[in-house]
């Protein structure tokens, strides 16, 4: 590992924001270069609106965040409670603590402004289709009734980039919040004269997928400082299943009058002592500060070691009571990772739509370890990194983000993908013993299917960015799953993260039913070993790239030509791959979980990544592939069954998940290229929108935003560990990325929203690959993508067929 961590990340005494060692700077922490702040445009955070996918199925958070910050400091609006549920509320919702259920009109009018609210916990979730978190809530209250649920109304709430804003209904309390990546720093304004009084909920937690609060610590260690433990369950179980630990130290800008502690929801029934720990599976401190004009300021670091690493983030990272210097360095923090591109044309609408993706792009991974370098790895061990050492990421939800972040940041950080790909190679092969699926504070879920991170780490292979043994090493050990080779993980554990579908693949070549999600099982394990053998190859290990790469057409076995679909199969006369449905007995429109993951046929037919060829093959031909997608885009949207993943229709293509993120590409194969560029087209205009509503489906940790952020430049990645982009429609005139030492340019001449095709494309001056495509080379310091656009269809770009 040769990627140096920057030595301020490691010095406890250094007392440092967030944004680097000083603001003239160019050292900081790894993942955030700060140049000097006289050369940062904040300008560009006026196209920042946290608020967009809130509402109905995007499940952002609108609360205060930095790159890569371990605290997300939200609001909890909707936790998916005993009483949602009698109320009838789908607690899905809940994902990340908020939802914006108010009822706008078309003008933007909100018709429902009154939100209760819980309080304010200091982490979350953005975009996942599963809810955890929502550790240590704080809520303000002046009068003892308003300190269970609060309410606030829309048209006072305020979210910016770093930065959330609203005001308490009951007492008038003016909230303000901004974070640093591991201190949450709140202000809370109380009405003149009124008693000032907030709570530390430790029993808080969001309830969806069985979660619960348990073994809570709490201690008042003087007027002005508190500091406590919060362990819980839920979808983060930890190594042993029996829960993940966040701890927080706490200081106040004004001394403590006095201190109650609450038990099992309860109003506060014990005076706390100093120095005295209180335990148990629900608690809650009530402080008061007595009536006073003076705002209550609050400092609160959390770490996920112990509560002294908890009080050396405070001390490193605020070491003083300064909101506002912290909001200006969280704005500067985003200001300059958005400049990574400079986005010129396009209305103001695309351009928010644009920033908003990359900031939600940029929440995760988070950065998971104390500014001593201490960390807790996936196996519960705790862990020092040392200089030259990778940071230790949390929050991979892979299935999802190797489509589009981590491709997206190989073209506009190479380093800090880089990152991201080391600390997976680590954990896999020095720490937890195989890939990361889907991981959030050192637990692995096991969500999702295959083993997503071989794509990953056979991108950043391919273009040149890992080792590619240390990767190859990795990547195997989840594909030669054996439950005896890894003792050290626990057993629910080892069940969710490789599922027995995997020895069917191998040992039949396809996955049969009655297994779960059995095709797309198929797909999945079959695209991932070609990626291995990707890497095999780059690594100069031919028996290894034999094997996977002969694996890696496994799934054809599920291919029938007689209904032109990939279908399940089963154990029939001794065929373990026979056909389970009959012709007339198949429908495409089923979304059957035994057989698809969030889907049907008619979306799951395109996983078939790893050769373009094969799949244009199989399906006819160029001309069968074009009819196969022109089928696709005007089946009927309304027939057939839907899981609540199953958004964004266009026929039956659905963009609101990823299996069919890639498909408006494959047009690029096809005599009608032309439709790549107006579906995409419809797809910006019907299911990107600068509104709490915006997002058409869950934003999936960044992955739904990186479409819209690549695509939205002209190009797209079809297979990742495929270094090739496939072109689009360009939505700006002219887009200037960062490579290197240099700048990288994407210009689209005659552009506007009715010159949606695309009449001639060059790279750096010459003319595109076969199928419109260009490699991942090309992106270069000097270089140049260049469109011209034209409204006449006849005029459009042909493939080269």
């Amino acid at each position: 590992m040769n990627i140096k961590l920057a030595p301020c990340a490691l010095a406890i005494a250094l007392a440092l924001s967030v944004v680097g060692c000083n603001s003239d700077s160019n050292t900081s922490e790894p993942g955030i270069s700060i140049p000097s702040v006289s050369i940062i445009d904040k300008a560009v955070l006026k196209y920042v609106d946290p608020m967009i996918g809130t509402a109905a199925s995007g499940h952002t958070f609108p609360g205060a965040v930095v790159p890569a910050g371990m605290v997300q400091l939200s609001p909890d609006t909707f936790i998916g409670s005993k009483a949602d549920h009698e109320a009838g509320l789908n607690d899905w919702h809940s994902a990340s603590g908020y939802w914006d259920k108010s009822d706008y009109s078309e003008n933007g009018e909100i018709f429902d402004t009154d939100v209760p609210i819980y309080g304010f916990s200091h982490t979350h979730l953005s975009g996942t289709g599963a809810t955890d978190l929502g550790d240590i809530l704080v809520l303000p209250y002046s009068d003892l009734n308003d300190h269970g649920i609060n309410a606030f109304d829309k048209s006072n709430e305020i979210a910016t980039a770093g930065f959330y804003k609203t005001k308490l209904n009951n007492g008038n309390i003016d909230v303000e919040l901004t974070t640093t990546k591991r201190v949450g720093l709140h202000k809370y304004t109380f009405a003149k004269g009124a008693d000032r009084n907030v709570k530390f909920d430790l029993g808080h937690t969001l309830q969806s997928n069985n979660g619960k609060s348990l073994k809570n610590k709490i201690e008042v260690i003087d007027e002005y400082t508190i500091r406590g433990r919060k362990s819980s369950t839920g979808w983060f179980q930890g190594q042993d299943h029996q829960g993940q630990d966040i701890f927080f130290y706490a200081k106040f800008s004004q001394p403590v009058a006095s201190a109650m502690l609450g038990k099992d929801g309860k109003e506060p029934e014990t005076n706390m002592r100093h120095n005295a720990v209180y335990q148990g599976d629900d608690l809650t401190a009530f402080l008061n500060f007595g009536a006073g004009e003076e705002a209550i300021e609050i400092r609160v670091g959390i770490s996920p070691v112990n509560w002294h690493g908890a009080q050396k983030n405070l001390e490193a990272e605020t070491p003083t009571f300064d909101f506002n210097k912290v909001k200006s360095d969280a704005e500067f923090a985003w200001a300059e990772k958005l400049a990574k591109v400079n986005v010129e044309g396009g209305s103001d609408a695309e351009k928010t739509n644009f920033y908003t993706g990359m900031y939600h792009m940029m929440i995760a991974p988070i950065e998971f370890y104390d500014v001593d370098g201490r960390y807790v790895d996936m196996l519960g061990t705790t862990r020092t990194l040392e200089e030259g050492d990778t940071p230790n990421y949390s929050i991979y939800s892979t299935w999802d983000t190797f489509r589009a972040v981590h491709p997206f940041w190989t073209i506009i950080d190479p380093n800090q993908a880089t990152l991201y790909v080391e600390d997976l190679i680590r954990k896999s092969n020095d720490e937890f013993g195989m890939l990361p699926k889907w991981e959030g504070h050192g637990s692995e879920t096991g969500t999702m299917i295959g083993y997503p991170s071989t794509a990953i780490l056979g991108d950043a292979v391919t273009k040149g960015l890992v080792d590619a043994e240390e990767a190859l090493e990795a990547s195997v050990k989840s594909a030669h799953y054996r439950p005896h080779d890894f003792p050290q993980i626990n057993d629910g554990i080892l069940g969710s993260l490789m599922a027995g579908q995997l020895s069917y693949h191998i040992g039949e070549t396809c996955v049969r039913a009655p297994n779960w999600n059995s095709v797309s099982y198929s797909l999945e394990f079959s695209f991932y070993d070609w990626t291995i053998a990707e890497m095999a190859k780059a690594a100069g290990d031919m028996e290894t790239y034999d094997e996977f790469k002969a694996r890696s057409y496994n799934s054809l076995t599920h291919w029938d030509s007689s209904v032109g679909f990939f279908v399940p199969t089963e154990l029939k006369d001794g065929d373990p791959c026979a056909f389970k449905y009959s012709t007339e007995a198949f429908s495409p429109y089923k979304a059957d979980a035994f057989y698809f993951t969030e889907g049907n046929a008619w979306q799951w037919q395109w996983a078939f990544m790893q050769d373009l060829d094969k799949l244009t093959e199989i399906m006819g031909g160029t001309e069968g592939l074009n009819e196969k997608l022109n089928n696709l885009f005007t089946a009927n949207e309304n027939e057939g069954d839907q899981h609540q993943d199953m958004t964004g229709y266009i026929g039956q293509y659905i963009h609101g998940n990823e299996p069919s993120h890639h498909v408006i590409y494959l047009y690029n194969r096809t005599e009608e290229s032309y439709k790549a560029q107006e579906y995409l087209d419809q797809v910006y205009d019907e299911f990107y929108k600068p509104t709490p509503d915006g997002i058409i489906g869950n934003e999936d940790v960044g992955q739904m935003s990186a479409w819209y952020l690549m695509s939205s430049l002209g190009f797209y990645q079809i297979s990742p560990t495929d270094p090739t982009y496939s072109i689009g429609r360009p939505i700006f005139d002219k887009a200037t990325m960062s490579i290197g030492d240099g700048k990288f340019t994407v210009i689209a001449e005659n552009n506007g929203p009715d010159n949606m095709y695309v009449k001639s494309v060059t790279i750096n001056g010459k003319p595109l690959d076969k199928f419109n495509t260009f490699k991942h080379e090309e992106f270069k310091a000097g270089g140049e993508l260049r469109f011209v656009m034209t409204a006449d269809k006849s005029e459009a770009m042909k493939a080269n067929l």
